[in-house]
C-alpha cells in the first residue's frame, strides 16, 4: 500500500477521535484495496485505498497512533502490511526486511 496515502487516511480518521479516547481504526482488506473505517461520537469515516493483496480478506482493528508512529519513520513509498488474522500482530516491513515494525491489534465489535 502507498505509505503517504495510508498515513493521510489515518490522519483524517484521528480527527474524529476525542483526546484520550481509545477508538480503534478498523482495516478491512478487499480485492484490490483496503478500507479504513472509524466510528466515534464525533462522526464516521470509511475510506478505500488502492493496495495489492494476496491471501484471504481480513478485518482487524488498531490503535491509530501506533500505526502512525511506525509509518512516520518509514521513507519507502510503498509499505507491506502482513496480517494473519484479527488476533495476531501486524508486521509492517519491506521486502528486504531492512525494517520490521510490529503493531498489536485491538478487539473490535462487529456491528
Amino acid at each position: 500500500v502507498n505509505n503517504k496515502m495510508l498515513m493521510d487516511s489515518i490522519d483524517r480518521a484521528v480527527l474524529l477521535v476525542k483526546e484520550g479516547s481509545k477508538k480503534p481504526i478498523v482495516i478491512s482488506t478487499g480485492e484490490n484495496s483496503i478500507r479504513l473505517s472509524i466510528n466515534s461520537d464525533l462522526g464516521k469515516m470509511d475510506e478505500d485505498i488502492e493496495a495489492e493483496k494476496t491471501g484471504k480478506d481480513i478485518v482487524i482493528g488498531f490503535n491509530p497512533k501506533f500505526v502512525m508512529d511506525a509509518l512516520k519513520v518509514i521513507d519507502d513509498e510503498k509499505v507491506g502490511l502482513y496480517m494473519l488474522n484479527s488476533k495476531s500482530p501486524c508486521f509492517i516491513k519491506d521486502e528486504d526486511e531492512s525494517y520490521i515494525y510490529v503493531v498489536l491489534p485491538v478487539n473490535i465489535k462487529n456491528d
